[in-house]
């Protein structure tokens, strides 16, 4: 990918995210396509993610049912919690479903243009 776009890895989040270094409307058609079609590729591995984390969270929860230490379940209660934050913040990207908006001529949309012809 080019300097234009990228996509960086998310320590937290465990997936790569885009990096927009322009306004989504700058970019070429093809560009926005490729973007899409990698974002797809990543998207498509969130749910994975998702489950590996709650696999997770159910091994704390099991600890704290047995756990007598109170110090102890705290850190686990903090562990879920910062667990379910990374979920949620999954779930919001798996939302995100880009599409091209790329636009020629005199500010009509391709189809519109291509609609004109016919």
């Amino acid at each position: 990918m080019n300097s234009r776009f990228e996509f960086q890895f998310d320590e937290r989040l465990g997936i790569q995210i885009p990096v927009q270094h322009h306004d989504w409307d700058e970019y070429t058609r093809e560009e926005q396509e490729d973007v899409i079609h990698r974002w797809e590729a990543i998207r498509s591995r969130i749910p994975d993610r998702i489950k590996a984390l709650e696999e997770i969270i159910e091994d704390r929860q099991l600890k704290i049912s047995v756990e007598e230490d109170w110090d102890v379940v705290i850190a686990l209660y903090e562990d879920v919690f910062t667990i379910a934050s990374v979920i949620n913040d999954l779930n919001n990207w798996m939302r995100l479903e880009p599409s091209t908006t790329y636009v020629e001529g005199h500010g009509l949309a391709e189809e519109h243009t291509s609609r004109e012809k016919d």
